[in-house]
């Protein structure tokens, strides 16, 4: 059985982008002992978080963000 994209709201992919974000800031934050409010405010502004709810991009967003964070170092 296929996935059948047309099934899947925009509502849904959002809560879906939003769990995404989480689960990467909080696994993000515990490697760098960052915190995740600070961290938060941040990924905010940052163009991962355009990725983010860009749902035709298949970046890895992790990678994306420790890109983004080691040059803005």
């Amino acid at each position: 059985m296929g996935f059948d994209e047309e099934l899947v709201t925009d509502a849904q992919r959002e809560a879906c982008a939003v769990e995404v974000m989480r689960a990467i800031l909080e696994d993000w934050c515990d490697d760098a002992g960052a915190s995740f409010d600070e961290t938060l405010d941040v990924f905010a502004s940052s163009r991962t978080y355009e990725l983010l709810f860009d749902f035709s991009s298949p970046d890895n967003l992790r990678f994306v963000w420790e890109r983004e964070r080691k040059t803005a170092s």
